[in-house]
């Protein structure tokens, strides 16, 4: 007689689409198993500590024992950089994973993005998809998230806001001085600016207190948990389920499978390195992108020798990230940028996807660009003076560096701007066949770079932000002059692509891996292609979506 599994559900991850997959699955009777390779983290655990949090990511990023990646600008090249960690504040640790210090950013993609290719074309080199859904798929998902979660905000500012079926749950937040100020200055140019919808609460909400404008969001797990996660939301409320497991200290670094048609379980390591199997009659991969295609491609044996939904060679193609830059701005006046809610602030959309004319620029897709945002994730004085770029002629230490920091803390801020990059075909994610992590299982390596219409959205988009702070009457403005490091990871998405067609794909339109019947893949490892805008709330919105497609074939008698 076969042996019973351990568990309905075992779920990789308890971040965004780990958290929700949780609640939801268990809300519906499953018994579920969350696997967490990050410790238990309370708020009793977290606090307004600069050193500990964004300078030292001690307890909310991932340690290199069980983290890290690797990087080459293309695959002639060998392995150029080795990261014990995610750059940027990337790799989530605990629950809520990456939830614990996002800023807060609440954003619908749109309704383009879904069908990319139709409206685009293809790029040279380029990977453009349609979505296998389409965003009246998502919009009640989208809604969803916005009331379980706790979003503020208000549609009837946004310009050309996608169609909404329900208002957001609480008003925007308040503007403080800065942001005002360079709302303004947009204003005088013609720009509509609006309060950007944010994952923090203005409002006493589900139990959770309103925010207290403090400043330390982005980059920062929220002392009073004002700032919306899944850990004190879909979680907690997911442990009040006697059919619900959290267990952390979990690594898990296999999923076992009995044919090629099936998954059993997976395999993990908890803190002490010691080896659990652990069995159940649906798998759901929900880590972070690289870390998706990382579990599948290592989970190899004699029915999947190239890794699990590797069998047209589609695991980790198609991986594609947002470029950002930012310009900065001196002023006379006072802007304490520092205080408040530091990346949720007001946004121009005015050349977001097909919202402008693309005549002669030489770029598909679009852009949006948000201030006044300060440096770093929340711009406290310690990660201001490491974070702050250098205007020309400032030196980087000594008494000119000092004057500098003195002055400008409290008389700057930035203008970020987040584009978008097509998924090309020669930007992937594999195992590197040399770097390991502490524990002796190989890296995840990234290859990428830019495509070619990288520098021309930037010189798009530049001048645009210079003509803003010289209307804002900037004293000096400096930075910006490119975007990021390819290596420097801002919302990377791809590697697991959902798709029709299982020789362009990994998995189907409800992310179940083709051709094995119960092994799902959820985040933003999906996406096709990108919006500009940040990604938590699809995510967020597609796990529903997840979810009510595997409670519905388990009522059909499938899956179990």
């Amino acid at each position: 007689m076969k042996k019973k599994p351990d568990y309905d559900v075992i779920i990789v991850g308890a971040g965004a689409a780990g958290g929700i997959l949780g609640r939801e699955l268990s809300d519906a009777g499953l018994s579920v198993c969350i696997l967490e390779r990050g410790p238990m983290v309370e708020t009793k655990d977290v606090s307004m500590d600069e050193l500990r949090f964004p300078i030292r990511e001690n307890l909310l990023w991932a340690t290199p024992r069980v983290a890290g990646m690797t990087w080459r600008p293309n695959s002639r090249a060998a392995t150029q950089r080795v990261f014990p960690r995610i750059p940027e504040l990337l790799d989530g640790w605990g629950p809520g994973g990456s939830m614990n210090h996002w800023g807060g950013a609440s954003w619908r993609f749109e309704p383009t993005v879904f069908n990319a290719l139709d409206v685009w074309g293809q790029v040279p080199d380029g990977a453009i998809a349609n979505w296998p859904l389409s965003y009246e798929d998502l919009e009640p998902h989208y809604t969803k998230f916005e009331y379980r979660l706790g979003v503020s905000g208000d549609a009837a500012q946004m310009v050309n806001e996608p169609p909404r079926t329900a208002p957001y749950p609480l008003p925007p937040l308040e503007q403080g001085y800065a942001t005002n100020h360079f709302a303004q200055a947009c204003r005088q140019l013609g720009y509509r600016p609006f309060p950007m919808p944010a994952g923090i609460l203005t409002r006493d909400y589900q139990g959770r207190k309103r925010t207290g404008f403090c400043g330390f969001c982005m980059g920062y797990e929220c002392t009073v948990d004002a700032k919306s996660n899944t850990r004190v939301t879909e979680i907690k409320e997911a442990q009040k389920n006697p059919n619900f497991t959290l267990l952390t200290d979990r690594y898990v670094f296999k999923i076992t499978i009995s044919s090629s048609q099936r998954a059993d379980g997976v395999v993990c390591l908890d803190s002490d390195g010691v080896s659990h199997e652990l069995t159940a009659s649906i798998v759901i991969v929900a880590a972070n992108t690289l870390y998706n295609v990382w579990l599948l491609l290592l989970s190899r044996d004699h029915y999947a020798p190239d890794g699990i939904g590797n069998q047209y060679g589609q695991v980790g193609k198609y991986f594609h990230q947002h470029p950002a830059f930012g310009v900065f701005g001196l002023f006379d006046e006072r802007m304490n940028v520092h205080i408040g809610p530091s990346h949720t602030v007001m946004a121009v959309t005015d050349y977001m996807e097909n919202r402008f004319d693309h005549t002669g620029l030489g770029f598909v897709m679009g852009g949006f660009f948000f201030g006044a945002h300060p440096a770093g994730a929340s711009g406290q004085p310690i990660e201001f003076v490491k974070s702050i770029p250098r205007p020309e002629g400032v030196p980087g230490w000594g008494p000119g560096f000092k004057e500098f920091a003195a002055r400008t803390f409290s008389h700057y801020y930035m203008i970020l701007t987040l584009l978008t990059d097509p998924p090309m075909l020669y930007n992937f994610i594999d195992l590197d066949p040399h770097a390991k992590n502490q524990l002796g299982f190989p890296l995840p390596r990234l290859t990428f770079d830019w495509s070619a219409q990288k520098n021309r959205m930037h010189q798009f988009f530049r001048p645009k932000i210079v003509e803003v702070l010289q209307a804002a009457r900037a004293e000096n403005i400096w930075g910006g002059t490119d975007v990021q490091f390819p290596w420097r990871l801002s919302h990377p998405s791809g590697g697991t692509r959902m798709g029709e067609d299982p020789m362009q794909s990994v998995t189907d339109r409800y992310g179940k891996v083709h051709g094995v019947d119960n092994l799902f893949v959820a985040g933003n490892s999906l996406f096709p292609t990108m919006s500009a805008f940040n990604p938590t709330e699809t995510i967020g919105a597609l796990a529903y979506w997840q979810a009510d497609y595997i409670k519905q074939a388990v009522l059909k008698g499938n899956l179990i």
